[in-house]
């Protein structure tokens, strides 16, 4: 299969047509339709009544075309836009934020987000491959569910209680300026839980738009790690280290507390995710020096986890080893069942790269038992691993 590509840029002028009617041509001929949007709706159409603009009665001319015909086959990409320009975001980028809205509770069209040109080439090659192989999942399956951590939601859940009791304590000293604070941050929690209830729903647009504003207003740490879990959970990177600047900066690089070694932590996750292990390293090794200071057991297994795995991405495996059995030590000593699963995943993954597949076996057939019994959604992910190692080793 062959494809041609052919963009507004490539169109031929025409005498006596409208020049819209020339680019509609091509659309009710083309095999596959590919909308790119970033802050922009698009170009004012006052000659393209109901629409609003010439990007909007493209897309609906191909929609239309679609379920009367099949075809074109429909693609929508989105550019990541920071969070904080969502969070007061003006009429074009309104529009855009409405429109992915839309395509989510429709679940007519497929859609994916980007965040470079490099992964943007990358992610249209992968769909017209599978076009091509005829692979390509239903638009009508839904968004997958962002389920964020329980610690962070009860840790809301918590602060809802004490502010309902302090506003109270308020209302009877009649401290009008401290019952305003507790309300705006009780209003504010609660929001925090409904973009939370929205995200394991599946409306991942509806809460984006949420947490896009609180995140931006907020000074509550409890609701930044919120905002960090979903932004660093969906792919959207560039949000998520603003919201941990931000975190970092109301709580002071310089303070040596849980949550500065928090939000480092946190940090070395999206460094990691970039491929930037020597930031991660930097990030997990100061958090690790702090918690140390701290003598928080918990902080330390989990910096010692994150080490083990930028090593082991290193291929210094004998250094990742060293690290995951000192984090699972710790997370033994604690009784920590979900961090102990971590560790025997990733041991299962560092034995499995060397090659020694019963040991690699063993550490996932751990894993998967305890995320069992914690009900992990990494249950399903241990169970894959499983099935692709024994199919590997069953093949030698």
């Amino acid at each position: 299969m062959k494809y041609i590509p052919l963009g507004w840029e490539e169109v031929l002028a025409s005498t006596g047509r409208r020049p819209q009617g020339v680019i509609n041509r091509e659309i009710d001929s083309c095999d596959v339709f590919i909308l790119a949007m970033y802050r922009r709706w698009g170009q004012e159409a006052p000659d393209a009544e109901p629409y609003s603009s010439y990007t909007e009665e493209e897309f609906y001319r191909a929609l239309k075309r679609w379920q009367h015909e099949g075809k074109p086959e429909i693609f929508v990409f989105f550019k990541f836009v920071d969070a904080l320009s969502e969070a007061d975001p003006g009429p074009q980028l309104q529009k855009v934020m409405d429109f992915r809205k839309q395509l989510e509770e429709t679940r007519t069209v497929l859609y994916r987000y980007f965040d470079s040109p490099e992964n943007f080439a990358e992610e249209v090659d992968k769909h017209l491959r599978a076009y091509a192989k005829g692979e390509l999942p239903r638009a009508d399956q839904g968004s997958e569910q962002v389920v964020l951590p329980m610690a962070a939601l009860k840790e809301v859940e918590k602060a809802q209680k004490i502010t309902l009791q302090k506003t109270e304590e308020a209302e009877k000293a009649k401290d009008d300026a401290e019952m305003f604070r507790l309300r705006l941050e009780a209003e504010q929690l609660q929001s925090a839980e409904n973009a939370a209830k929205l995200a394991l729903e599946g409306k991942i647009e509806f809460a984006r738009e949420k947490l896009t504003r609180l995140v931006s207003e907020t000074v509550d740490l409890r609701i930044l790690s919120i905002g960090f879990e979903f932004f660093y959970r969906t792919g959207d990177l560039a949000s998520a280290t603003w919201v941990l600047e931000k975190w970092l900066h109301l709580n002071g690089t310089e303070n040596k507390t849980v949550e500065t070694a928090a939000a480092l932590g946190n940090l070395g996750l999206v460094y990691i995710t970039r491929g930037e292990l020597e930031k991660a390293e930097e990030m997990y090794q100061e958090a690790l020096t702090i918690n140390k200071e701290l003598g928080r057991k918990e902080g330390i297994a989990n910096n010692y986890g994150n080490l083990g795995n930028v090593y082991c991405t290193r291929d210094e495996l004998e250094k990742a080893e060293k690290m995951q059995e000192k984090s699972l030590t710790i997370h033994k000593e604690l009784g920590y069942k979900e961090g102990m699963a971590d560790n025997y995943n990733n041991l299962g993954i560092l034995y499995w790269i060397r090659g020694e597949l019963e040991k690699a076996e063993e550490m996932f057939q751990k894993s998967l038992t305890y995320y069992q019994e914690v009900q992990s959604p990494k249950e399903k992910l241990l169970e894959d691993q499983l099935r692709k190692l024994r199919e590997g080793r069953d093949k030698l």
